[in-house]
Protein backbone atom coordinates (compact mmCIF):
# COMPACT_ATOMS: atom_id res chain seq x y z
CA UNK A 1 0.00 0.00 0.00
CA UNK A 2 1.01 3.40 -0.67
CA UNK A 3 3.18 2.34 -3.61
CA UNK A 4 0.99 3.29 -6.71
CA UNK A 5 -0.61 -0.16 -7.26
CA UNK A 6 -3.98 1.90 -8.03
CA UNK A 7 -2.81 4.12 -10.24
CA UNK A 8 -1.31 1.28 -12.24
CA UNK A 9 -4.60 -1.17 -11.87
CA UNK A 10 -6.67 1.60 -13.21
CA UNK A 11 -3.87 2.27 -16.51
CA UNK A 12 -4.12 -1.33 -17.49
CA UNK A 13 -8.04 -1.66 -16.36
CA UNK A 14 -8.20 0.98 -19.52
CA UNK A 15 -6.84 -1.34 -21.93
CA UNK A 16 -9.12 -2.77 -24.19
CA UNK A 17 -8.32 -6.44 -23.59
CA UNK A 18 -7.59 -6.07 -19.96
CA UNK A 19 -9.91 -5.63 -17.01
CA UNK A 20 -9.05 -5.26 -12.94
CA UNK A 21 -11.72 -4.62 -10.53
CA UNK A 22 -11.73 -2.72 -7.41
CA UNK A 23 -9.76 -4.98 -4.97
CA UNK A 24 -11.36 -8.20 -3.86
CA UNK A 25 -8.80 -9.63 -1.03
CA UNK A 26 -10.23 -12.90 -2.65
CA UNK A 27 -6.45 -14.97 -1.75
CA UNK A 28 -8.03 -14.93 1.93
CA UNK A 29 -11.32 -16.81 1.18
CA UNK A 30 -8.99 -19.27 -0.89
CA UNK A 31 -7.30 -19.70 2.27
CA UNK A 32 -9.81 -20.22 4.57
CA UNK A 33 -11.14 -23.05 2.01
CA UNK A 34 -7.55 -24.65 2.88
CA UNK A 35 -8.08 -24.27 6.50
CA UNK A 36 -11.14 -23.91 7.70
CA UNK A 37 -10.42 -21.03 10.18
CA UNK A 38 -10.27 -21.47 14.07
CA UNK A 39 -11.62 -25.10 13.52
CA UNK A 40 -9.42 -27.67 15.39
CA UNK A 41 -9.28 -30.10 12.70
CA UNK A 42 -9.92 -27.35 9.84
CA UNK A 43 -6.33 -28.08 7.78
CA UNK A 44 -6.96 -31.00 5.09
CA UNK A 45 -10.57 -31.32 5.48
CA UNK A 46 -11.42 -31.73 2.26
CA UNK A 47 -8.13 -34.88 2.25
CA UNK A 48 -10.68 -36.45 4.63
CA UNK A 49 -13.14 -36.47 2.25
CA UNK A 50 -10.97 -37.92 -0.30
CA UNK A 51 -10.07 -34.80 -2.36
CA UNK A 52 -6.23 -34.37 -3.53
CA UNK A 53 -5.07 -30.74 -3.25
CA UNK A 54 -4.62 -30.30 -6.98
CA UNK A 55 -8.66 -31.23 -7.81
CA UNK A 56 -9.88 -28.91 -4.91
CA UNK A 57 -7.61 -26.28 -6.35
CA UNK A 58 -8.85 -26.94 -10.23
CA UNK A 59 -12.95 -26.66 -8.53
CA UNK A 60 -11.70 -23.36 -7.01
CA UNK A 61 -9.86 -22.04 -10.30
CA UNK A 62 -13.34 -23.07 -12.24
CA UNK A 63 -15.14 -20.80 -9.56
CA UNK A 64 -12.99 -17.85 -9.23
CA UNK A 65 -12.61 -17.30 -13.08
CA UNK A 66 -16.18 -17.46 -13.63
CA UNK A 67 -16.28 -14.55 -11.00
CA UNK A 68 -13.39 -12.32 -12.96
CA UNK A 69 -14.39 -13.76 -15.68
CA UNK A 70 -18.23 -12.16 -15.75
CA UNK A 71 -16.57 -8.66 -14.77
CA UNK A 72 -14.01 -8.58 -17.77
CA UNK A 73 -16.78 -9.68 -20.16
CA UNK A 74 -18.48 -6.72 -19.02
CA UNK A 75 -16.09 -4.39 -20.13
CA UNK A 76 -15.45 -5.95 -23.34
CA UNK A 77 -12.24 -7.34 -22.09
CA UNK A 78 -11.12 -11.07 -22.51
CA UNK A 79 -8.30 -10.87 -19.46
CA UNK A 80 -9.06 -10.18 -15.79
CA UNK A 81 -6.27 -9.36 -13.14
CA UNK A 82 -6.39 -8.38 -9.32
CA UNK A 83 -4.88 -5.77 -7.66
CA UNK A 84 -4.48 -6.31 -3.64
CA UNK A 85 -1.38 -5.35 -1.80
CA UNK A 86 -2.06 -8.21 0.88
CA UNK A 87 -2.03 -10.63 -1.63
CA UNK A 88 2.00 -10.40 -1.51
CA UNK A 89 1.76 -12.83 0.90
CA UNK A 90 -0.08 -15.02 -1.25
CA UNK A 91 1.54 -15.14 -4.96
CA UNK A 92 3.14 -18.43 -4.19
CA UNK A 93 -0.87 -20.12 -4.07
CA UNK A 94 -1.62 -17.92 -6.67
CA UNK A 95 0.95 -19.37 -8.68
CA UNK A 96 -0.60 -22.51 -8.51
CA UNK A 97 -3.97 -21.67 -8.51
CA UNK A 98 -3.62 -20.03 -11.83
CA UNK A 99 -0.81 -21.59 -13.56
CA UNK A 100 -0.68 -18.78 -16.20
CA UNK A 101 -0.69 -15.95 -13.94
CA UNK A 102 2.45 -13.35 -14.34
CA UNK A 103 2.95 -11.12 -11.38
CA UNK A 104 3.78 -7.30 -11.37
CA UNK A 105 5.32 -5.95 -7.82
CA UNK A 106 5.44 -2.33 -7.77
CA UNK A 107 8.08 0.03 -5.02
CA UNK A 108 7.90 3.45 -4.42
CA UNK A 109 10.42 5.56 -2.58
CA UNK A 110 10.36 4.78 1.41
CA UNK A 111 9.92 8.07 2.47
CA UNK A 112 6.84 8.34 0.03
CA UNK A 113 5.45 5.37 0.48
CA UNK A 114 5.37 5.65 4.45
CA UNK A 115 4.33 9.32 4.41
CA UNK A 116 1.39 8.04 2.18
CA UNK A 117 0.33 5.45 4.29
CA UNK A 118 1.04 7.67 7.39
CA UNK A 119 -1.75 9.94 6.05
CA UNK A 120 -3.95 7.33 4.96
CA UNK A 121 -4.10 5.45 8.24
CA UNK A 122 -3.17 7.84 11.06
CA UNK A 123 -0.37 5.63 12.05
CA UNK A 124 3.09 6.34 13.38
CA UNK A 125 5.99 6.41 11.53
CA UNK A 126 7.89 3.48 12.71
CA UNK A 127 4.39 1.42 12.37
CA UNK A 128 4.23 2.54 8.10
CA UNK A 129 8.26 1.93 8.11
CA UNK A 130 7.61 -1.75 9.54
CA UNK A 131 4.70 -2.06 6.68
CA UNK A 132 7.14 -0.88 4.00
CA UNK A 133 10.15 -3.08 4.98
CA UNK A 134 8.04 -6.28 5.39
CA UNK A 135 6.17 -5.60 1.86
CA UNK A 136 8.88 -4.77 -0.14
CA UNK A 137 11.32 -7.50 1.21
CA UNK A 138 8.23 -10.00 -0.02
CA UNK A 139 7.69 -8.88 -3.22
CA UNK A 140 11.53 -8.82 -3.84
CA UNK A 141 11.95 -12.61 -2.83
CA UNK A 142 8.40 -13.95 -4.76
CA UNK A 143 10.09 -11.87 -7.81
CA UNK A 144 13.13 -14.22 -7.76
CA UNK A 145 11.14 -17.13 -6.62
CA UNK A 146 8.58 -16.36 -10.06
CA UNK A 147 11.56 -14.92 -12.30
CA UNK A 148 9.89 -16.27 -15.53
CA UNK A 149 6.45 -15.10 -13.99
CA UNK A 150 7.16 -11.58 -12.05
CA UNK A 151 8.57 -7.98 -12.66
CA UNK A 152 8.61 -5.00 -10.60
CA UNK A 153 8.18 -1.57 -11.61
CA UNK A 154 9.06 1.41 -9.80
CA UNK A 155 6.12 4.10 -8.76
CA UNK A 156 8.68 7.01 -10.25
CA UNK A 157 9.81 5.89 -13.71
CA UNK A 158 5.52 5.15 -14.17
CA UNK A 159 4.93 8.52 -13.29
CA UNK A 160 7.65 10.39 -15.00
CA UNK A 161 7.85 7.69 -18.03
CA UNK A 162 4.32 6.54 -18.36
CA UNK A 163 4.10 5.74 -22.20
CA UNK A 164 7.58 3.89 -22.24
CA UNK A 165 6.68 1.92 -19.26
CA UNK A 166 3.50 0.77 -20.04
CA UNK A 167 4.67 0.03 -23.77
CA UNK A 168 7.30 -2.13 -22.16
CA UNK A 169 4.76 -3.48 -19.49
CA UNK A 170 2.26 -4.49 -22.11
CA UNK A 171 5.16 -5.82 -24.44
CA UNK A 172 5.89 -8.34 -21.36
CA UNK A 173 2.24 -9.06 -21.02
CA UNK A 174 1.94 -10.09 -24.20
CA UNK A 175 -0.50 -7.27 -25.22
CA UNK A 176 -1.21 -4.39 -27.90
CA UNK A 177 -0.02 -0.78 -26.98
CA UNK A 178 -3.33 1.13 -25.91
CA UNK A 179 -3.30 4.54 -25.70
CA UNK A 180 -6.33 4.29 -23.55
CA UNK A 181 -3.76 3.44 -20.67
CA UNK A 182 -2.24 7.29 -20.43
CA UNK A 183 -6.00 8.15 -20.43
CA UNK A 184 -7.17 6.24 -18.13
CA UNK A 185 -8.70 9.29 -16.37
CA UNK A 186 -11.04 9.62 -19.09
CA UNK A 187 -12.07 6.40 -19.52
CA UNK A 188 -12.25 5.60 -15.88
CA UNK A 189 -13.92 8.77 -15.12
CA UNK A 190 -16.93 7.09 -17.38
CA UNK A 191 -17.57 4.49 -15.28
CA UNK A 192 -19.35 4.54 -12.11
CA UNK A 193 -16.34 2.06 -10.18
CA UNK A 194 -15.33 2.88 -6.84
CA UNK A 195 -11.54 3.78 -6.36
CA UNK A 196 -9.47 2.40 -3.49
CA UNK A 197 -7.09 4.09 -1.88
CA UNK A 198 -6.42 7.75 -2.16
CA UNK A 199 -6.66 7.49 -5.57
CA UNK A 200 -9.35 9.24 -7.76
CA UNK A 201 -10.49 7.51 -11.51
CA UNK A 202 -10.84 10.81 -13.17
CA UNK A 203 -7.33 12.21 -11.94
CA UNK A 204 -4.29 11.95 -14.59
CA UNK A 205 -0.89 11.04 -13.72
CA UNK A 206 0.42 13.75 -11.13
CA UNK A 207 4.42 14.06 -11.41
CA UNK A 208 4.25 16.45 -8.40
CA UNK A 209 3.31 13.27 -5.97
CA UNK A 210 6.76 11.83 -6.28
CA UNK A 211 8.40 15.24 -3.95
CA UNK A 212 5.73 16.04 -1.97
CA UNK A 213 6.42 13.81 1.24
CA UNK A 214 9.53 15.67 1.33
CA UNK A 215 7.53 19.09 2.26
CA UNK A 216 4.58 17.22 4.15
CA UNK A 217 6.79 14.57 6.59
CA UNK A 218 8.31 16.00 9.81
CA UNK A 219 12.01 16.71 9.39
CA UNK A 220 12.72 14.47 12.37
CA UNK A 221 10.44 11.48 10.84
CA UNK A 222 12.97 11.90 7.51
CA UNK A 223 15.87 11.75 9.65
CA UNK A 224 14.50 8.66 11.80
CA UNK A 225 13.45 6.81 8.41
CA UNK A 226 16.90 7.72 6.61
CA UNK A 227 18.61 5.87 9.61
CA UNK A 228 16.99 2.53 9.13
CA UNK A 229 15.82 2.71 5.51
CA UNK A 230 19.02 4.15 3.45
CA UNK A 231 20.27 0.74 2.37
CA UNK A 232 16.97 -0.80 1.47
CA UNK A 233 16.80 2.39 -0.80
CA UNK A 234 19.61 1.82 -2.17
CA UNK A 235 18.76 -1.62 -3.49
CA UNK A 236 15.73 -0.15 -5.21
CA UNK A 237 17.58 2.66 -6.82
CA UNK A 238 16.58 5.62 -4.63
CA UNK A 239 18.48 7.72 -2.25
CA UNK A 240 16.90 8.69 1.30
CA UNK A 241 17.52 12.61 0.54
CA UNK A 242 15.99 12.66 -3.31
CA UNK A 243 12.28 11.82 -4.41
CA UNK A 244 13.01 11.08 -7.35
CA UNK A 245 15.51 7.86 -8.41
CA UNK A 246 19.01 8.80 -8.26
CA UNK A 247 20.45 5.40 -9.74
CA UNK A 248 18.62 2.87 -13.27
CA UNK A 249 16.86 -0.13 -11.70
CA UNK A 250 15.71 -2.24 -14.94
CA UNK A 251 19.26 -3.06 -17.49
CA UNK A 252 19.39 -1.81 -20.80
CA UNK A 253 18.11 1.46 -19.96
CA UNK A 254 14.50 0.01 -19.70
CA UNK A 255 11.85 0.56 -16.93
CA UNK A 256 10.43 -3.22 -16.12
CA UNK A 257 12.56 -5.02 -14.26
CA UNK A 258 13.08 -8.86 -14.35
CA UNK A 259 13.34 -12.03 -11.93
CA UNK A 260 16.72 -12.50 -13.32
CA UNK A 261 17.86 -9.01 -12.63
CA UNK A 262 16.43 -9.03 -9.12
CA UNK A 263 18.46 -12.01 -8.56
CA UNK A 264 21.55 -10.54 -9.52
CA UNK A 265 21.59 -7.19 -7.62
CA UNK A 266 20.77 -9.12 -4.60
CA UNK A 267 24.44 -10.69 -4.58
CA UNK A 268 25.69 -7.02 -4.10
CA UNK A 269 23.25 -6.52 -0.99
CA UNK A 270 23.55 -10.22 0.34
CA UNK A 271 23.43 -7.63 4.02
CA UNK A 272 19.15 -7.13 3.06
CA UNK A 273 18.75 -10.87 3.31
CA UNK A 274 16.06 -10.57 1.18
CA UNK A 275 15.94 -13.99 -0.22
CA UNK A 276 14.50 -14.65 3.29
CA UNK A 277 11.01 -14.83 4.02
CA UNK A 278 9.88 -13.11 7.39
CA UNK A 279 6.76 -13.49 9.32
CA UNK A 280 3.83 -13.92 7.83
CA UNK A 281 1.40 -10.76 8.82
CA UNK A 282 -1.31 -12.29 11.41
CA UNK A 283 -4.50 -11.75 9.34
CA UNK A 284 -3.05 -13.89 6.03
CA UNK A 285 -2.12 -16.45 7.91
CA UNK A 286 -4.15 -20.05 8.60
CA UNK A 287 -6.43 -18.88 11.53
CA UNK A 288 -5.22 -22.19 13.79
CA UNK A 289 -6.95 -22.21 16.96
CA UNK A 290 -3.27 -23.63 17.93
CA UNK A 291 -2.06 -20.22 17.73
CA UNK A 292 -4.88 -18.11 17.35
CA UNK A 293 -7.80 -16.72 19.72
CA UNK A 294 -10.57 -14.53 18.86
CA UNK A 295 -11.64 -11.79 21.15
CA UNK A 296 -14.22 -9.40 21.15
CA UNK A 297 -13.59 -5.79 21.39
CA UNK A 298 -15.19 -5.67 25.05
CA UNK A 299 -13.32 -8.58 25.85
CA UNK A 300 -10.07 -7.10 24.58
CA UNK A 301 -10.89 -3.61 26.16
CA UNK A 302 -10.98 -5.68 29.89
CA UNK A 303 -7.67 -7.37 28.80
CA UNK A 304 -5.73 -4.35 27.82
CA UNK A 305 -7.08 -1.67 30.00
CA UNK A 306 -4.81 -0.14 32.67
CA UNK A 307 -5.87 -0.65 36.62
CA UNK A 308 -5.80 1.64 39.33
CA UNK A 309 -4.54 5.27 39.13
CA UNK A 310 -3.41 5.44 35.55
CA UNK A 311 -6.42 3.04 34.47
CA UNK A 312 -9.06 6.28 36.39
CA UNK A 313 -6.90 9.28 34.70
CA UNK A 314 -7.10 6.79 31.10
CA UNK A 315 -10.84 6.17 31.66
CA UNK A 316 -11.26 10.10 32.15
CA UNK A 317 -9.15 11.19 29.57
CA UNK A 318 -10.80 9.06 26.94
CA UNK A 319 -14.08 10.29 27.38
CA UNK A 320 -13.03 14.21 26.72
CA UNK A 321 -13.36 15.76 23.15
CA UNK A 322 -10.93 15.14 20.57
CA UNK A 323 -8.36 18.48 20.67
CA UNK A 324 -8.46 18.46 24.36
CA UNK A 325 -7.79 14.78 24.84
CA UNK A 326 -4.56 14.69 22.49
CA UNK A 327 -3.28 17.96 24.63
CA UNK A 328 -4.44 15.51 28.06
CA UNK A 329 -1.99 12.47 26.31
CA UNK A 330 0.77 15.00 25.14
CA UNK A 331 1.23 16.19 28.48
CA UNK A 332 0.96 12.90 30.16
CA UNK A 333 3.46 11.55 28.00
CA UNK A 334 5.66 15.32 28.65
CA UNK A 335 5.37 14.75 32.62
CA UNK A 336 6.48 10.98 32.23
CA UNK A 337 9.73 12.03 30.11
CA UNK A 338 10.67 14.75 32.14
CA UNK A 339 10.37 12.29 35.18
CA UNK A 340 12.42 9.57 33.53
CA UNK A 341 9.53 7.54 33.68
CA UNK A 342 8.90 4.96 30.79
CA UNK A 343 6.18 3.66 29.08
CA UNK A 344 4.72 0.34 30.33
CA UNK A 345 4.10 -2.07 27.53
CA UNK A 346 1.01 -3.36 26.66
CA UNK A 347 -0.64 -6.74 27.37
CA UNK A 348 -1.19 -8.76 24.81
CA UNK A 349 -4.88 -10.22 25.05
Amino acid sequence: MGSGPTLLRLMLDSHEHIAIPHETGFMRSYRAMQFIPFKWTGRGWARRLGWTDEELDAELRVFYDKIFSRYATEHGAQRWGEKTPLHTWHVGAMARLFPDAVFIGMVRHPGASTASNMKRFHHRVNRMAIHYDRYTREVARQVIALPDRSVLVRYEDLVLRPEETMRELLDWLGEPWSDRVLEHHLVQGERSGRVEGQSRADEPIDPSRIGKWKTTMRADHQRWLAERAARRAEFFGYGMDEPLPVAPFASAGGFVVYGPEIAERMKAFEDLELHVQRDVPIYDAPFDPRTRIVLTREQFDYVTRPRGVRGAVASVVKRLPTRPRQWAVKAVRSTRAALGLRRRPRRAG
